[in-house]
């Protein structure tokens, strides 16, 4: 698992090393532009950035998909299924890789964000007052800890469903669908049918396991709803690969 978790990351390097290259751009701007008195460099920078941000996001989020559909599209790549492992072990590699690859871009946004706010705090002098906005911030997060924990959770299980809509739609379209016409367009039709069946046949149960504990909303039926679709749905692209792509 871990030799196949390496060989994912690796699939995925550059696309980081072109994130960090444009939030370096982005961030040495911005710095170059505040210490130097250029407000309209610092301010396309920061522009550029956040704007960069929205596609960042997409692209990571979806990522995965389009690795594991070029390794079924690539002659080369479809080797990686003929190895002594697993189609279990394989696609919970991608699926990892997927959450590492989510992780170490976040690191970087963090970063950038932490030296913009200090290069900000020196422009203005400020820079005396940061570990009192560290204290002030750090009393409002472990207040709202609880509500930011769940808020991620939801976004993580939301997530993790789509992925694995997406697996279950690329092997569909490489597997079952290969010789159909128009495969490709095919499995974007599954991929989004999948994910409106979901979301339906929550709404049709959440008044019967919905339940919101405490202040931060925590709802334990929506957890397990989205857990077992999650399960099901890698399943069920693990056995089309294991049926269609395993040796």
């Amino acid at each position: 698992m871990v030799k196949l978790l390496k060989y994912e990351m690796k699939k995925q390097q550059t696309s980081r090393m072109v994130i960090g290259s444009i939030l370096l751009v982005c961030v040495l701007g911005f710095a170059l532009g505040m210490l130097l008195g250029r407000e309209k460099l610092a301010a396309v920078s920061l522009a550029v950035m956040m704007m960069a941000t929205f596609f960042v996001v997409f692209y990571v989020g979806i990522e995965s998909i389009l690795v594991l559909n070029r390794d079924l599209k690539t002659k080369q790549s479809y080797m990686l299924w003929m190895v002594p492992k697993s189609i279990w072990e394989i696609l919970g590699s991608k699926f990892l890789a997927a959450i590492l690859q989510m992780l170490i871009v976040f690191v970087m946004y963090v970063a950038v964000g932490l030296i913009c706010i200090l290069v900000t705090l020196q422009h203005t002098g400020h820079l005396s007052d940061l570990f009192k906005m560290i204290w002030q911030a750090g009393e409002l997060y472990i207040d709202g800890l609880p509500s930011i924990i769940w808020g991620s959770a939801e976004i993580f299980l939301g997530w993790t469903v789509v992925i694995m809509a997406g697996f279950v739609g690329v092997i569909l379209s490489r597997t079952l669908l290969l010789n159909a016409k128009y495969s490709g367009f095919l499995a974007v039709v599954v991929f989004f049918a999948i994910i409106i069946a979901v979301e339906k046949i929550y709404d049709l149960i959440c008044p019967a396991i919905c339940v919101n504990i405490g202040t931060s909303g925590f709802n334990p039926g929506f957890v397990l709803y989205y857990l077992v679709v999650g399960f099901i749905l890698f399943g069920v692209s693990g056995w089309m690969a294991d049926k269609k792509l395993s040796v």
